[in-house]
């Protein structure tokens, strides 16, 4: 028994020795990338940099050049969110299939089409000098930390089993128009209501096409102006491969975590007499782990500039420096259009140029994606003089090549013979503002250094894509808003359904500067702002459909005026306020309906209409009221959209959060318009119809959801959630480690802290805050939170140390001062060679 005793203890002495080395030793290596103090680097630079992080790991470059301090900039990018960065790279590619394998095929097919490589070497190519030395001194700081850190990356380069290519000065152009892919809504809208058209008939698109929401404007200081119909020409059509391309945009955007609509911001600037002006800004938009934004303070010769970044492109978005302080949200213009090409029947390798009847011959493109763990797949891209054949991407969403059950020779035959197969004789193109030449870079780095608002106007003249609402406060206390972006010149091209190429065979004329619709510059005490509202009341030149709801803008101006001589502590209220204009709207015209019925409610029903009626429209994670409400509103929003649509489309065409809620908001007015009759029925429904069978299916919701508790029991923070994910924190055995949340969160899509959830997966968040900074200009310091951390390393302290802050609305204070802090160390240097 002894001898036993002593070889059990033995045998698990061993064992536990054995686990413990193997534990240290993994945690070394999934950690081994982390930050360390102290840190030294031989990197492209003229003198030394420095880079010095406060306790939250927010850096602070100071350098003797501006080209030196862009270069740390990017050298601290790699060191947080090189990965982020390399799949934002892989996705403007269409290559993200040679790390994710077979489930990124179909994504990287239809972002090939799109063609982001080649739309920036051509803007490449025509940039100055000046702007391309910043993007070559970036990609210096990129290049030092991959070249040093090969054997030391982050642990989703280890978990994918691959190695970053060197940074190019191209690539941040590539990610650029990333986010210009992210913010246009219309590559959705657009095939959604072609759907409609082929589905109801043209004519019924119209009841589908919400009416520009009204005042406050964004150029128009007048709140009685009334609103205008967008004009636009529709046209029925009904190319094959508008639900199959329509299902792989939206996949492809879920690769970058791009799963929501409500993509804006809000952003506001008060100029204060005697106190200069203070400006604040939170940018909307879908959530992920890390986050998009990334804070950084840049000091160089003329630079001194604190504020938001993104991973990958150079220089400060949102932020302050000495003199200013800008942010920006977005114009949410219309900003792609699709064309139908009529192929021949007889010859598919033809396609008709004109209404004339002239026939083109399709330029063919051969392209390879390449697949982790898979055979090399050959795909061809088809060309008119309009641009590459978008739809084709759809013929990939073969789930024989995206399991790699079959080989690439057997499942894509010949494309041309597909083309007659699966499009018969129809194709379509399209065209993109991002698809012009522009130079926002250039543009970034005269704001960066802007002294005047004269100075920030100037700057966007080189601005196309994406299209944005800029604003800007000085240190004398004026403040303005500008636009910096394009729209199209159409001409007799549709704006919202796709165009019959024949009817215009060149596509667009062009573009119109949206800096032709000038500017508000305001003298203190004064303000601006926006939250991705109407721009302006005329409905010419058109701009887009897809403005949100009036309801958070008519919220900012209210509690701006509140706040007229705001403090920094007035905009982190205004920044977490949850109060939604729109329910209210909503609840002045149903109340009295439900009201109306108030005695045939059982026991609950009854105190949910009287939490209604109290209410403050308050989606606080608290309120039992706000509950009730999004419930209600869901219902509302089917029972009136989904019988005509069907259930498919109606979802469809719900993505965009806008479409319906505005819809639905313009026919509170007309109680008997046609889509509140049920198709279903043979009785003529109306809006009191709608009403009370939304709510008898909400109370059958919420008791399903809340079983057996009282109404008071029901409050909004249990029902409405927010998680936060990683790209690869779906795997069970990545999610404890990648992903954070659930978190009980308010608001809603229509209050300033937006929290947009999808109809058809209620109620979990989708859109979010992602990211709150405010500067005052009176003050050395700037205030900023981001839901989640500086670093994008997962098991880094500074992976979520900010999201208990961000969630309470809580920010750090950062310096502004071209001198760091004493109390912050030195944490990395970057030597010259």
């Amino acid at each position: 028994m002894r001898d036993w005793l002593r070889s059990t203890v033995g045998l698990l002495t061993v064992g536990l020795v054995a686990f413990v080395t193997f534990a240290f030793f993994a945690f070394r290596v999934i950690t081994r990338s982390h930050l360390d103090d102290g840190h030294t680097t031989i990197a492209a630079v003229r003198d030394t940099v420095k880079v010095y992080r406060n306790s939250f790991g927010l850096p602070h470059v100071v350098a003797s050049t501006d080209a030196d301090a862009i270069t740390g900039q990017g050298y601290v990018h790699a060191q947080d969110r090189l990965w982020q960065m390399d799949v934002w790279r892989r996705f403007g590619q269409g290559r993200l299939a040679e790390i994710l394998g077979s489930d990124a095929v179909a994504a990287d097919v239809f972002l090939r089409s799109l063609e982001i490589p080649a739309i920036v070497a051509r803007q490449y190519e025509a940039l100055d000098q000046s702007t391309r030395d910043i993007l070559i001194a970036y990609a210096n700081g990129v290049n030092a930390y991959i070249d040093q850190h090969r054997e030391s990356l982050s642990l989703e380069f280890d978990a994918l089993g691959y190695q970053p290519e060197r940074w190019k000065p191209t690539d941040c152009l590539i990610v650029g128009r990333v986010v210009a892919f992210e913010l246009s809504l219309a590559f959705w809208n657009d095939i959604t209501y072609a759907q409609i058209a082929a589905l109801r008939g043209a004519g019924a698109v119209a009841n589908y096409v919400p009416v520009s929401p009204g005042a406050p404007y964004v150029l128009d200081a007048s709140a009685a102006a009334p609103a205008a119909a967008s004009t636009t020409t529709l046209s029925a059509c009904e190319p094959q491969a508008l639900r199959d391309l329509h299902a792989v945009i939206t996949d492809a955007r879920s690769l970058i975590g791009a799963t929501g609509s409500a993509i804006g911001s809000n952003c506001w600037a008060v100029g204060r007499p005697n106190r200069t002006a203070i400006l604040a800004n939170d940018p909307h938009l879908s959530v992920s782990l890390p986050p998009k934004w990334y804070h950084v303070h840049l000091t160089g010769k003329t630079l001194n500039t604190i504020g938001l970044s993104l991973p990958g492109v150079p220089l400060i978005l949102s932020g302050r420096n000495d003199a200013i302080a800008w942010g920006v949200t977005n114009v949410m213009v219309d900003d792609v259009d699709y064309f139908v090409e009529k192929t021949d029947a007889a010859d598919p390798a033809n396609y008709y140029f004109d209404a004339s009847g002239t026939r083109k011959k399709f330029t063919f493109v051969t392209d390879t994606v390449r697949i982790n763990g898979g055979s090399p797949l050959a795909i061809e891209r088809r060309y008119t003089v309009r641009g590459c054949v978008i739809s084709d991407a759809h013929l990939l969403k073969n789930p024989a090549v995206l399991f790699g059950t079959a080989s690439a020779a057997s499942s894509t035959t010949s494309a041309r013979s597909q083309h007659s197969r699966y499009l018969d004789s129809t194709c379509l193109t399209f065209q993109w503002t991002a698809q012009h030449l522009s130079n926002e870079i250039g543009a970034l780095y005269r704001i960066n250094r802007a002294s005047t608002i004269a100075d920030v106007s100037a700057a966007t003249a080189l601005w196309v894509s994406p299209a944005f609402n800029l604003h800007v406060a000085e240190s004398s206390g004026r403040v303005a808003t500008m636009l910096a972006g394009a729209i199209p010149n159409r001409g007799t091209v549709a704006a919202i359904v796709p165009t019959p190429a024949s009817s215009a065979p060149r596509g667009w004329n062009g573009l119109t500067s949206l800096r032709s619709l000038g500017m508000r510059v305001v003298s203190p005490p004064g303000r601006v702002g926006s939250a991705n509202n109407r721009t302006q009341p005329q409905s010419t030149p058109f701009i887009s459909t897809l403005f949100h709801p009036a309801s958070r803008a008519q919220r900012l101006d209210s509690l701006s005026r509140v706040y007229s001589l705001m403090t920094v502590r007035d905009a982190q209220v205004m920044q977490m306020d949850q109060v939604s204009p729109y329910a209210l709207d909503v609840l002045r015209a149903v109340q009295p309906i439900l009201e109306s019925g108030y005695r045939q409610y059982p026991a609950h029903g009854k105190a949910a209409v009287t939490a209604l009626r109290r209410w403050d429209g308050a989606m606080t994670t608290v309120s039992t009221a706000a509950t009730i409400y999004t419930v209600l509103l869901r219902h509302l929003l089917r029972e009136t959209f989904e019988d005509e649509l069907g259930t498919k489309l109606y979802h469809q065409w719900s993505l965009i959060a806008t479409n319906p809620l505005n819809r639905f908001h313009d026919l509170l007015q007309q109680p008997n318009h046609v889509l509140f009759d049920n198709v279903r029925t043979k009785d003529r429904e109306n809006l009191s119809w709608i009403a009370v069978t939304s709510f008898l299916k909400a109370l059958d919701e919420l008791e399903k959801n809340f079983p057996d508790e009282p109404v008071s029991a029901w409050t909004y923070g249990r029902l409405h959630t927010l998680t936060l994910p990683h790209l690869l924190g779906a795997h069970p055995l990545m999610r404890p480690v990648m992903t954070l949340g659930p978190y009980e969160i308010g608001g809603s899509a229509t209050t300033l802290f937006n929290t947009e959830w999808q109809q058809h997966k209620p109620y979990a968040t989708v859109v979010y805050p992602s990211a709150r900074v405010i500067s005052d200009l009176a003050d050395t310091v700037q205030y900023v939170v981001l839901p989640g951390g500086t670093s994008g390393e997962p098991l880094s302290k500074h992976y979520g140390d900010q999201v208990q802050l961000w969630l309470r609305g809580g920010y750090l204070r950062v310096p502004t001062s071209r001198t760091p802090d004493p109390t912050v160390p030195l944490h990395t240097q970057l030597l010259p060679r």
